[in-house]
């Protein structure tokens, strides 16, 4: 597929040339070459073109003022492409033109991801260790690392899984410490982190499960369903992690001697089962409608209906009442 350019670099480079236009103080002060070497850039029609005259604007005048608008244009001209082999080579060539620190962050995240979408992970985890080392904080990349690897473990490849769970780690870390990158203002931040940290503690949560550490996954599952409760995919998963939890601790009750420890043991796996009924619910009442999850809903109805009869004397009543108190508002 052909890719296409993003909005936003269009309008990013339209600055640059309404700048040029501004009267001298208002705007960049450039030369009648830099103007017209920055009119070649929003003339040129295709991505190859515009990289072409983005290359030689920053070769004949590397300290041009309008250098960090024309390098994000570039970079953000690179990521809306659709064709990741072209996403590939021109964030390549993206640095060959800008090499300053900042400029490399830019591209770094899209540089990634194409390796990945080449399928080329070992390609895409090198080169952002790589990067890590100089920009060890760099959210974009410690985020899209942590897609790569979850994605990964999704295609039953799990060599990735211990980086990932580190970069995943030190991305929640600094949004949690409100690490807010530089050059976003607060607004863009407020939405970048509200839609971002609950995809990172749910990523975690599957990559800490299919590393056989169930607890951590479902800390990171339980942390995923607080900040994004209308999510079906967490409180699964959360049911799944507690049910395996509650078959382990009945059978450690049943293979125990009649007694108060017993008896004790008793209570602590009712209060379990109380629990996934819980999360049953939750995951039931998220769901419905959901198509990728009417299989495992299915399941989760025939499982649900069992556990909570035995819980209430072989009852359903109220049963579809707590489904129910789990369902969206209706706008």
């Amino acid at each position: 597929m052909t890719g296409r350019l993003l909005t936003a670099a269009t309008i990013v480079l339209a600055g640059a040339i309404a700048l040029v236009a501004q009267p001298q103080g208002r705007g960049p002060n450039l030369s009648p070459e830099e103007q017209n070497l920055v009119r070649n850039i929003m003339s040129a029609t295709d991505p190859a073109a515009k990289m072409k005259a983005v290359a030689d604007l920053i070769k004949k005048y590397p300290k041009t003022e309008v250098r960090p608008r024309v390098a994000q244009a570039a970079a953000d001209q690179i990521a809306s492409l659709k064709d990741p082999t072209q996403q590939l080579t021109f964030a390549q060539q993206y640095q060959t033109i800008f090499n300053q620190p900042a400029e490399e962050e830019l591209i770094a995240p899209v540089l990634i991801g194409a390796y990945a979408d080449t399928n080329q992970p070992d390609e895409a985890f090198t080169k952002g260790a790589d990067f890590l080392t100089r920009h060890p904080d760099s959210l974009r990349v410690l985020v899209e690392l942590l897609s790569i690897g979850t994605n990964q473990v999704k295609k039953q490849n799990g060599k990735f899984v211990a980086q990932s769970i580190q970069y995943g780690t030190r991305a929640a870390e600094l949004f949690e410490a409100d690490k807010k990158p530089a050059g976003v203002d607060d607004a863009r931040w407020k939405d970048y982190k509200t839609a971002t940290l609950p995809g990172v503690y749910q990523s975690l949560g599957l990559l800490y499960y299919a590393s056989g550490k169930p607890s951590e996954a479902k800390a990171r599952y339980t942390k995923a369903s607080q900040l994004a409760p209308s999510d079906p995919f967490n409180f699964m998963m959360l049911a799944a992690i507690s049910n395996q939890e509650y078959q382990d601790a009945a059978k450690r009750y049943q293979a125990m001697s009649a007694g108060q420890a017993r008896d004790d043991e008793l209570k602590k796996v009712q209060s379990m089962l109380d629990q996934i009924i819980d999360a049953y619910a939750h995951a039931i009442a998220l769901s419905e409608g959901n198509v990728a999850l009417q299989q495992v809903r299915q399941q989760y109805l025939s499982d649900f209906e069992t556990y909570y009869k035995y819980r209430h004397n072989g009852s359903t009543d109220g049963m579809q009442q707590l489904i129910d108190k789990y369902k969206p508002a209706k706008p």
